[in-house]
């Protein structure tokens, strides 16, 4: 809701979105246990977890003027967890 109300709020002058991040192999996850991680991620429609170079289209989207109709939205990158 956040994102919606300042999206309004600011618009038309200023464009306002998410990124919804899913779990990303990034330095934390070295302390993950992977073998449950790897269990857990059976969940994810992709079931795996992401690299960290996959959240970048969707940051360069958002930041481009491909997305200059796009406010209030939220851009799931999360591998298809439900």
């Amino acid at each position: 809701m956040l994102t919606e109300a300042l999206a309004h709020a600011f618009g038309p002058t200023v464009r306002v979105n998410a990124i919804v991040p899913g779990t990303f192999l990034s330095d934390i996850s070295k302390a993950w246990d992977m073998e449950q991680f790897a269990r857990d991620s059976e969940a994810f429609a992709l079931r795996r977890g992401g690299e960290v170079d996959e959240i970048v289209g969707a940051a360069l989207y958002l930041a481009s003027d491909a997305a200059s109709y796009t406010t209030g939205a939220l851009l799931r990158v999360d591998g298809g967890y439900c």
